[in-house]
């Protein structure tokens, strides 16, 4: 919005938003809300009695050795990092403007090179910077006063993806926007940052990349990879080597489902690449789920095999 291109103080972003009635009582409802980072901010500077960018330099990037963060509230970045666009639709790429200082605060006027934020990701796997039941109170999901989850925990997401419990967070200034994801129990993480707005790139990069860093050392076994992939082709052309497959999972198959099957995925042609990405036990079964990647398209498939080697499922559908 236009004011955003003027220079601005907490407290006066306080005095106009933080005024303001409240949406709903605390407690019953979450939503997001980059004001609330401010207050957070002013918070910070109340209790340590020092301007926040300070206090975060001798608490936090000091002691992770992070050299490359930058205030963007004092300056532009350099002429040396990449410049901020936005798009109109779809059309061509546009300078973005700058936001006014004092806009951004504790809601994210910090801008650094992946390697700085990964040291922060370090740090969390590791649990460098606070006593464990700190991290405890970061890292637990709040609830609502009704029991339901708001998938929020102290400033970041909390949640999971192909099984992983998943500390995250994205987000967005005028010309850029990021993602990062840190699997604390697998101790792995992901930093994407790119230099375009309103778009969904880093979140799509960062679930892109998962997977390459999740599967399991037991979960690709030559055989049945191959097993998952002769059956799709099988079911591109209507049949299925019925001997593979339980009682149950041959009625599903029926006359119709294996029509479908075969009008649906033959037109698609030879896959360019057949991976599975994710296994776990259920039920007494094993899961397996397989990514196949088409030149235009992306499917998911899943099988659930029994102790005996028959598979009780084999699911196709698209991949969102």
């Amino acid at each position: 919005m236009p004011l955003m291109l003027h220079p601005v103080t907490a407290q006066k972003i306080l005095d106009t938003w933080a005024r303001k009635p409240l949406d709903f009582a605390p407690g019953t409802e979450w939503q997001y809300s980059n004001t609330n980072y401010v207050i957070a901010g002013l918070i910070v500077e109340k209790a340590s009695g020092q301007p926040l960018l300070q206090f975060l330099q001798e608490k936090i990037f000091t002691p992770l050795n992070m050299k490359g963060v930058a205030d963007t509230d004092v300056a532009k970045l350099g002429d040396t990092d990449p410049g901020g666009y936005l798009r109109y639709a779809l059309g061509p790429p546009h300078p973005a403007p700058k936001e006014g200082s004092g806009w951004l605060f504790a809601a994210g006027e910090l801008a650094m090179p992946a390697e700085d934020l990964a040291k922060w990701d370090i740090a969390i796997i590791h649990q460098k910077l606070m006593k464990p039941a700190s991290y405890q109170d970061f890292e637990t999901e709040v609830l609502l006063k009704n029991g339901l989850a708001t998938g929020y925990g102290l400033g970041l997401a909390v949640g999971s993806e192909l099984g992983h419990r998943s500390l995250s967070h994205d987000g967005e200034v005028s010309g850029f926007a990021s993602a990062n994801v840190v699997f604390p129990d697998e101790r792995v993480a992901i930093v994407v940052l790119t230099n375009l707005d309103a778009t969904g790139a880093p979140i799509a990069i960062a679930t892109g990349i998962a997977p390459l860093l999740l599967v399991r050392d037991d979960s690709a076994t030559p055989e049945k990879l191959a097993q998952a992939r002769q059956i799709f082709e099988g079911l591109q052309h209507g049949t299925i080597n019925r001997s593979l497959f339980t009682d149950n999972a041959n009625f599903y198959f029926n006359e119709q489902a294996l029509r479908d099957f075969a009008a649906s995925l033959g037109p698609l042609g030879t896959p360019e690449d057949f991976t599975q990405v994710f296994q776990e036990s259920r039920g007494g079964m094993k899961e397996r789920v397989y990514t196949i990647t088409f030149p235009k398209t992306r499917l998911r498939a899943w099988t659930y095999e029994m102790p005996d080697g028959k598979l009780e499922q084999y699911q196709i559908a698209a991949r969102n």
